[in-house]
């Protein structure tokens, strides 16, 4: 199975779309949840606003949408010159991105709103290009972008330790030798491990290559699926 990561922003009919009229304000969707049985959904978002006069407005538009059935603002704050509501929303299931999502079978990585929009970040098994044929009947999708994770899953394995790698590494740690000054002497732990010092010194090598370029991996990585969102 392959599994894609899909950053898709879009304008839906959702109360998500105020968000255009109030200069400043930030959502972010905590957790989106269907209630069994019950055509809605029970969302935990946050709310930030740069003016606190704003915050409260834009929260009172919310609760008079026409799709919101419940509207209930758990917590109030101040963080960084930003105002901050939490805020519990129950709203439509049908006829929501979250229906597509969990009828595909696939996952939210994370929502938010902003300028009139909803950004998306998706992990699905289905072709990218089917997904986007399902949002557009859905929403008008500005823009989106995705990559295939099965490609960075595979390049991870890669620079997977062996568990004669990891014995070593586990045990060089245990006795001090990347402590500074060291507790043991390469010649010494090598006398340990039953090899000989010229060994040990390859086997340390491969260690922290695999080490450096798996953590190399993670960073770009990251950085790939942060510029999803730009």
């Amino acid at each position: 199975m392959v599994w894609s990561v899909f950053s898709v922003s879009l304008v839906h009919d959702d109360w998500s779309t105020l968000t255009s009229g109030f200069s400043g304000i930030d959502v972010h969707v905590i957790s989106s949840t269907p209630v069994p049985g019950r055509d809605r959904i029970i969302a935990m978002v946050r709310v930030s606003s740069s003016n606190a006069k704003s915050l409260k407005e834009f929260l009172n538009n919310v609760r008079l949408f026409h799709n919101i059935r419940n509207l209930e603002i758990i917590d109030s704050y101040s963080f960084k010159g930003r105002s901050i509501a939490l805020v519990n929303l129950f709203t439509n299931f049908k006829g929501s991105i979250t229906e597509l999502v969990v009828l595909s079978d696939s996952y939210k990585y994370d929502e938010r709103m902003y300028d009139g929009m909803e950004h998306w970040l998706i992990l699905t098994s289905m072709r990218p290009s089917d997904l986007l044929d399902e949002l557009k009947e859905r929403a008008d999708v500005k823009s989106f972008k995705w990559f295939n994770t099965n490609d960075a899953a595979s390049r991870v394995r890669k620079v997977a330790l062996t568990s004669r790698e990891v014995e070593v590494l586990e045990k060089a740690y245990e006795l001090g030798y990347f402590n500074w000054p060291k507790d043991i002497s390469l010649s010494e732990l090598a006398k340990v491990l039953g090899v000989s010092k010229a060994t040990l010194t390859q086997e340390l090598r491969s260690i922290v290559r695999k080490l450096a370029l798996r953590e190399v991996t993670r960073i770009r990585e990251h950085n790939a699926l942060a510029r999803l969102f730009e």
